[in-house]
């Protein structure tokens, strides 16, 4: 009889797992997100996506919520960022104050098309950018063309104002298609109809990506999926079942800064069935809603960092002289020895020298849409089937003593 119980309840809770086409056309993917960047400051951060498709956004903030942070990992209070955002105001009305009394008389300046109504004035890069912005319009393009934003020096790239940490959260809908979302340096613009990054060399350095990502979801986690530390997939030891918890920390020993890239492989899911939904969402109104499924994407990562910093084995110092013939056949002195190498004369050096790479530094999240769903529902045993089994056990167990 036990032995029957326990059947009943494992196959109560065998989970069918099949495979299909995915047929959706036109299908969205919500990304909910919450990294915190503890060295680089919110204005510093940018998010861009781009898809196969050609759809781009720029600087995506909608529906992204800064939170400006000490170097500590502490919030600023509201006192320090009224101060800070004041004084930064007060700087910018002092500029473009000496712009408009180099203005001639009656200037209004165009609105490149972005126009509510004829007569509408656009006098400075902001305002430009605001039109552009209530059309829902990019405005990466006229950004960098406008003559406000030449006439402001906003076209050229920022300096980073680091002395600060961030903490970004909140969610992105794109097509569910393949692409990537980045937060890396500079800004993203297009041009020529490619997407780069505007920045100052000289300043790459100090771009430390280092991140923590506290939650990273390519729809709605269901089931407490949002509480789990990053699990490795068994069959690919490289792999992770998620992203969350994830701490990357960048210093002078592992390359200053660099370029993180999280490949990562999404597959639409589909839960099916009213057992597996009281599971997952006991809060689902069955009543309420005509189809009793649950959809979402689940993923699968691998990562890549390379550092911006490497060790240059190309360096050359002043070392032993070496004697060899020139063409007269006389010696010839040559004062150089290598240092990445052991030539067991040169002088050696307890410290590398470092050299910069051609790296853009920053997170990239490279995702890639599965053309396949994954349809998961749980096998419900009627309680008949558990009262069948048990009354034939206890049957022929009375047979068999009668007899």
């Amino acid at each position: 009889v036990i032995a029957e119980i326990y059947n009943y309840k494992s196959l109560s809770s065998v989970s069918n797992q099949h495979v299909k086409v995915d047929k959706s056309l036109n299908a969205t993917m919500r990304v909910d997100l919450n990294i915190t960047f503890p060295a680089l400051h919110c204005d510093d951060i940018h998010i861009d996506i781009m898809d196969v498709a050609g759809d781009a956004h720029n600087d995506v903030e909608d529906t992204i919520q800064k939170i400006r942070l000490h170097l500590d990992g502490s919030r600023l209070s509201m006192q320090e960022v009224t101060v800070s955002v004041n004084k930064a105001h007060k700087l910018e009305m002092e500029a473009l104050e000496a712009i408009d009394k180099s203005l001639s008389p009656g200037y209004c300046g165009p609105c490149y098309g972005a126009n509510d109504h004829e007569g509408q004035c656009c006098n400075h890069c902001d305002d430009v950018v605001d039109a552009y912005k209530q059309r829902k319009w990019d405005h990466g393009s006229v950004h960098l063309l406008a003559e406000q934003c030449i006439r402001e020096g906003k076209t050229t790239p920022k300096k980073l104002k680091g002395g600060e940490g961030c903490n970004i959260a909140g969610y992105m809908e794109f097509s569910r298609v393949n692409g990537n979302f980045h937060i890396a340096m500079g800004e993203g613009v297009e041009r020529n109809g490619q997407h780069i990054h505007t920045f100052l060399p000289d300043d790459t350095p100090n771009f430390n990506c280092s991140h923590y990502i506290h939650k990273l979801n390519f729809g709605p986690a269901y089931g407490g999926a949002e509480k789990k530390a990053p699990k490795k997939n068994k069959n690919a030891p490289n792999e992770q079942t998620s992203l969350d918890g994830v701490r990357k920390i960048l210093t002078e020993a592992n390359g200053v800064s660099g370029m993180f890239q999280y490949f990562i492989k999404i597959v639409p899911t589909t839960y099916e069935g009213k057992k597996i939904i009281q599971e997952l969402h006991p809060e689902f109104d069955f009543k309420t809603e005509k189809n009793h499924l649950l959809e979402t994407n689940r993923y699968f990562v691998t990562e890549r960092f390379t550092p911006l910093m490497e060790v240059d084995d190309e360096h050359w110092e002043l070392g032993q002289m070496f004697a060899d013939d020139d063409e007269d056949g006389g010696p010839e002195d040559i004062a150089a020895a290598h240092v990445g190498g052991n030539t067991g004369t040169s002088h050696h050096h307890d410290h590398s020298h470092m050299k910069q790479r051609s790296v853009l530094p920053g997170l990239f999240f490279i995702y890639q849409v599965s053309p396949f769903t994954v349809e998961i529902s749980k096998k419900e045993v009627p309680l008949t089937h558990l009262l069948i089994r048990l009354l034939a056990t206890i049957g022929g167990a009375y047979t068999l003593v009668g007899w």
